[in-house]
C-alpha cells in the first residue's frame, strides 16, 4: 500500500496537479493570444502595455492570463477564456483610491489588518470590487475581498 500511495505521490508531482484543480502555467507568445482574449483583455483595462501571456487550466477550464502595465505603469491582470469570456480583471491602486465605504468595512471585519498590496477588481461574474493583500495577527498571508458598496468580505489564508 505504501508503494502505490507513493506511487500516486510520484505521478501527481510530475503532472503538476496540487489538488486544486489547476494545473500549472505555460507562457505563450503574445502573438499567439488568440483575437478574442486580447480583445476583451483591452476592453477590460483600456491603454495597457501587455508583457507577457500564460494559459492554466483552472477546474477543468482554460484560461488565458495577460500581464501588463496601464498608462499609470500600474500593474495589471487579467484572465479571460479562450473564447472572450472576461474571468476577472486586477489593477493596482494606492489604498487611498479605494472607496471610504470598502476601506470602513475591511477595517470593520480585520481592524489591525494592514494590506501590502491593493487591487481594484473586476469580474465577469460576480461583484466588482477590492482585493487586499498581507498578513493577518498570526502573521499568516491572506487575500481579502471587499465588495465595491462594502456588503461583502471574504478572507481567505494562502498557502506559505
Amino acid at each position: 500500500m505504501r508503494f502505490i500511495t507513493f506511487g500516486l505521490l510520484c505521478l501527481v508531482s510530475l503532472t503538476g496537479c496540487d489538488g486544486s484543480g489547476s494545473s500549472g502555467e505555460k507562457k505563450v507568445p503574445l502573438d499567439q493570444v488568440p483575437p478574442a482574449v486580447r480583445a476583451t483583455a483591452d476592453k477590460a483595462v483600456p491603454g495597457v502595455q501587455w508583457e507577457k501571456a500564460e494559459t492554466e487550466t483552472e477546474k477543468g477550464q482554460a484560461i488565458y492570463e495577460l500581464k501588463g502595465r496601464d498608462s499609470s505603469n500600474r500593474k495589471v491582470e487579467v484572465e479571460v477564456t479562450p473564447e472572450g469570456t472576461l474571468v476577472e480583471a486586477e489593477t493596482e491602486i494606492p489604498l487611498e483610491e479605494v472607496p471610504i465605504v470598502a476601506r470602513e468595512a475591511l477595517k470593520a471585519r480585520l481592524p489591525n489588518f494592514k494590506p501590502d498590496e491593493v487591487e481594484s477588481v473586476t469580474k465577469g461574474i460576480g461583484p466588482a470590487g477590492y482585493e487586499f493583500e498581507g498578513r493577518d495577527e498570526r502573521n499568516k498571508k491572506i487575500e481579502v475581498f471587499v465588495s465595491a458598496d462594502g456588503t461583502q468580505v471574504t478572507i481567505e489564508e494562502d498557502d506559505d
